[in-house]
């Protein structure tokens, strides 16, 4: 009887046969849902532990790459200056997922904006792929926000999401189906 088993392993012994598996096994999507966990938490203003954990992991992660400076004129404030950090260091747990970050300055709403994207490569947020995030910054104003764009439908993800009740308001992240996006009005903690 012919055994092909061991005729295999003997012509890759000897170099006459290759197997060549990293073509077969596309690389496992990095799972940000522990960075994008302070969204549930409806945008870290839940008064808990879990929201307070969350929200500073996710501010780390910002704050890894953007900068933001008081600006004077002759000891005047003339506000806050905000720009991207030059040699910043995305922290390990999400370096892989990252393509690319860019800083855009202006918009149609007002010419002080300031908009960060960050591009996500072959990246998850509770298993749905995700295309990109948004940071809005209008400098010296109360218009912010983060956005988190999923490539797919948000099919399952509302139940998730938690909301505070603050006066007449209900706080927490808004997601928009039809732009597949969800979005926070600023996370608790920004910019410290």
């Amino acid at each position: 009887m012919f055994n092909t088993k061991n005729l295999s392993f003997a012509l890759i012994g000897t170099g006459l046969l290759s197997i060549s598996l990293g073509s077969t096994y596309a690389s496992a999507a990095t799972d940000l849902t522990p960075l994008f966990s302070v969204y549930e938490e409806a945008c870290g203003y839940i008064d808990s532990d879990k929201s307070t954990k969350a929200a500073n992991t996710y501010n780390t992660f910002k704050n890894s790459f953007i900068t933001h400076e008081e600006s004077t004129t002759n000891g005047v404030y003339d506000g806050t200056v905000f720009s991207l950090k030059e040699n910043y260091v995305i922290p390990a747990p999400y370096k892989n997922a990252i393509s690319s970050i860019t800083m855009e300055k202006g918009d149609d709403y007002s010419s002080d904006s300031v908009t960060y994207t960050v591009k996500f490569n072959n990246a998850t947020y509770r298993n749905k792929p995700i295309s990109h995030l948004d940071i809005y910054v209008v400098p010296n104003s109360d218009m912010f926000y983060d956005a988190l764009y999923l490539k797919t439908s948000m099919q399952g993800l509302k139940p998730h999401f938690k909301y505070e009740q603050l006066d007449d308001e209900k706080i927490g992240a808004h997601l928009d189906p039809a732009k597949k996006l969800i979005l926070c009005d600023g996370i608790v903690g920004s910019y410290k």
